[in-house]
């Protein structure tokens, strides 16, 4: 839950963030993108953040 958590934080205090950007802000200048996935798909399913755009 704490990555959740933290994920939640970021992007609250930096809206617009892309998911490799939210990846690289918890794991590293090495996060990719699939390590947020399911965490992201999860908040997007409790309505507590939305998605922009339509990736690629």
């Amino acid at each position: 839950m704490i990555k959740i958590d933290v994920l939640q934080f970021l992007i609250e205090k930096g809206p617009g963030r892309t998911e490799l950007e939210l990846a690289r802000a918890v794991h590293g200048d090495k996060g990719y993108q699939q390590q947020v996935n399911q965490d992201l798909s999860l908040l997007l399913g409790r309505g507590t953040v939305e998605k922009r755009g339509q990736g690629g």
